[in-house]
């Protein structure tokens, strides 16, 4: 007796993301059942074996009919957790969801007959058709319409969901008109007693906040939502949520009443925020759900920096500014509203928050704070670009700017100094091409990784820094202050490795066949001076003698006496990693015999690339060295800088006549 396709797909339990729809029967048998089996428990499996066919398998006109016909018969599945699953596995194959977006979101947008039999059902429908906006080019009416409508007939179990799904929307859609809408929604929501709106309402007070172009009128509004995030957290227990944003914005009203005890209590808060989040997310296996929880640490790890280091210079006004703490919590509340965002949809959904305002005075503030520690030293440790990008802030300010002026057109070329200068960049009109390009350069560099504008890059920098910090979460040394220092020494490290993959240098470029091949000091100096213009400024040193009894490269020292010694060499054979492990390891962990078992290795892999550049995700690792019984004593973070490459457009593909001779 010949066996149906459900009975196939029931036997084939051994591995269901491998399955192809061949396995299963033929295309017209698979179509004639599909929609029927949407609605069953083996629903998840079948859309595993549609992405494998289109993975693996020859796909037709009617691979997609019978696709279709699956995705609208998932509207009748009763079971939440298959269809979760179900809509998972398509939501993450990009090849399906570009098929069968427009069908799963007209599939399964709640009805009000949904919503009022099945209100927790229908909560997961709505988010499913709310990713699928977001991932795609769906319009968004319907969903927009049902999130805005009246909620008075609603069943009360809908409540919350609705508000979680008008949550992670408000950071989606962020024009005015938009949000107000959300706001409405919410605090009817919030009326008729739901947790959660009341929650939403107030991050999106603290959203409305972070883009207020006033100073005065940010401040009060974020008092505001403080209060609310903190009567919330007395209410309501187990809201976590809730204290982690009353804490930002208590951290933000500390800068601005120049306040020391509180900004050491905020930055104590936050560290604890940060090994909060780390367990929130721990037995969690999603590759979205590691990326999103160590963002978030990172985020808050990084606020908590920047409160200690305003507690420790607060007598010097230059060292504090109410804008830069702005721009540090726009920084948490992305991250980590990306990070709790995922209890309602899968994909990673990052906020867009912009103050133009917040984001150039971070940067300015980035720049004194560099150039006043620098001009303590005997000997200049940073490129004189610094001194210029500084002086172009200070020229710009002394200029006098009519009210009746127009706005300046930003450059497409020079976005960094745009976003430093903002309004004032018509100073840069007296600069030659050659010298605005250098002083691009020099801000491109500077604030590479943290520039808002940058979206792309930043997000390869997070999701790298994520998955070091979580290797590094085996060595038991990582935690505590350790874990601060190491993971902001970490960031900048990749953001370095970035920055020179993006801009070539000297030391990067070919090297012809009679010249002489770049030396370490090179790489040295440059990721010295690198930091030196970084958040660690100050902090950073060179070629320092007695370090486990050797020479160390560069050392960043935090407090006086934790110190993390990155070691610099060049490879000109192979850069394998095994071989760069082999050769250069041991010494590299040496360094730390003596200090916190956490240490850097940068290497300038000068072998030929003439075939291709490696991957930079496949440029920087975690190594571990461990004792007899596996527990891991030592980590070193190994970086590979390639050199010897050619530019992009020397890259030429062979000619089919040439491959052939």
């Amino acid at each position: 007796m010949k066996m149906s396709v459900s009975e196939r797909l029931a036997q084939a339990t051994d591995d269901s993301s491998t399955i192809t729809l061949e396995e299963l029967g033929t295309v017209a048998e698979v179509g004639a059942q599909a929609s029927e089996l949407a609605a069953k428990p083996l629903a998840p499996w079948l859309a595993y074996s549609f992405c494998a066919q289109l993975r693996d398998g020859a796909w037709t006109d009617d691979h997609t009919v019978a696709l279709l016909s699956f995705v609208t018969g998932m509207a009748q599945q009763r079971s939440y957790l298959a269809l979760r699953e179900t809509a998972e596995v398509l939501l993450e194959d990009e090849r399906a969801l570009d098929l069968a977006a427009t069908t799963l979101h007209d599939a399964l947008i709640p009805e009000v007959d949904t919503i009022a039999s099945s209100p927790l059902l229908a909560g997961l429908r709505l988010d499913i058709a709310l990713e699928v906006v977001a991932k795609t080019t769906v319009a968004p009416y319907r969903l927009l319409a049902l999130l805005t409508g009246p909620v008075q007939d609603y069943p009360e179990d809908f409540d919350d969901p609705l508000a979680r799904a008008l949550g992670v929307a408000a950071d989606i859609w962020t024009a005015p008109a938009e949000r107000a809408r959300f706001a409405i929604t919410l605090d009817e929501l919030a009326g008729r007693g739901s947790e959660d709106a009341a929650y939403e309402g107030a991050v999106e007070q603290l959203r409305d906040a972070l883009m207020q172009p006033s100073k005065e009128d940010l401040v009060g509004k974020v008092r505001e939502a403080r209060d609310r995030f903190t009567a919330m957290s007395r209410m309501v227990e187990g809201r976590d949520d809730a204290d982690a944003f009353a804490q930002a914005c208590t951290a933000l009203l500390a800068f601005e009443e120049v306040d020391r005890a509180a900004l050491s209590e905020s930055a104590h808060a936050a560290r604890s925020i940060a090994d909060r989040r780390a367990l929130l997310g721990y037995g969690m296996h999603s590759r979205h759900y590691t990326i999103a929880r160590h963002g978030a640490e990172l985020a808050w790890t990084s606020l908590a920096w920047q409160l200690e280091v305003a507690a420790a210079e607060i007598e010097e006004d230059a060292f504090l500014d109410t804008w830069v703490a702005v721009d540090a919590i726009m920084k948490v509340y992305e991250a980590d509203r990306q990070f709790t965002n995922l209890q309602t949809v899968t994909t990673l959904i990052r906020p867009r928050l912009a103050n133009e305002i917040a984001q150039r005075q971070a940067m300015t503030h980035q720049l004194e704070r560099v150039v006043a520690i620098d001009k303590r030293r005997d000997e200049s440790e940073i490129a004189t670009e610094i001194y210029e990008l500084l002086d172009l802030v200070h020229r710009g300010r002394a200029t006098p700017r009519e009210s009746s002026d127009a706005p300046e057109e930003s450059s497409p070329n020079e976005p960094y100094l745009n976003a430093l200068l903002g309004p004032v960049s018509s100073v840069l009109h007296d600069l030659s091409a050659p010298r605005r390009a250098r002083l691009e350069e020099a801000a491109r560099q500077t604030f590479v990784g943290s520039f808002a504008g940058d979206r792309p890059k930043n997000e390869i920098i997070e999701r790298l820094c994520a998955g070091l910090v979580a290797e590094l979460g085996e060595n038991e040394a990582f935690s505590g202050m350790a874990k601060a220092d190491f993971s902001l020494l970490l960031v900048n490290t990749v953001r370095f490795l970035v920055h020179v993959g993006d801009n070539a240098q000297t030391y990067t470029a070919p090297i012809s066949p009679n010249g002489a091949a770049p030396l370490e000091v090179d790489i040295q100096n440059h990721f010295h001076e690198f930091l030196s213009a970084s958040d660690l400024a100050g902090r950073v040193g060179k070629e320092h003698a007695n370090i486990a009894g050797g020479r160390a490269d560069v050392v960043t020292t935090f407090d006086g006496a934790r110190r993390y010694v990155t070691e610099v060499k060049r490879e000109l054979r192979t850069a394998e990693r095994q071989s760069i492990e082999s050769a250069y390891l041991a010494q590299a962990a040496e360094y730390q015999s003596t200090n916190e078992p956490l240490g850097q290795l940068l290497v300038l892999d000068l072998t030929d690339h003439s075939g291709g550049t490696p991957h930079l995700q496949d440029s920087i690792w975690v190594a571990h060295r461990r004792d007899a019984s596996g527990k891991v004593t030592n980590s070193t973070v190994i970086a590979i800088v390639r050199g010897n490459r050619p530019t992009p457009s020397a890259m030429k593909q062979q000619r089919p006549s040439e491959s052939a001779s």
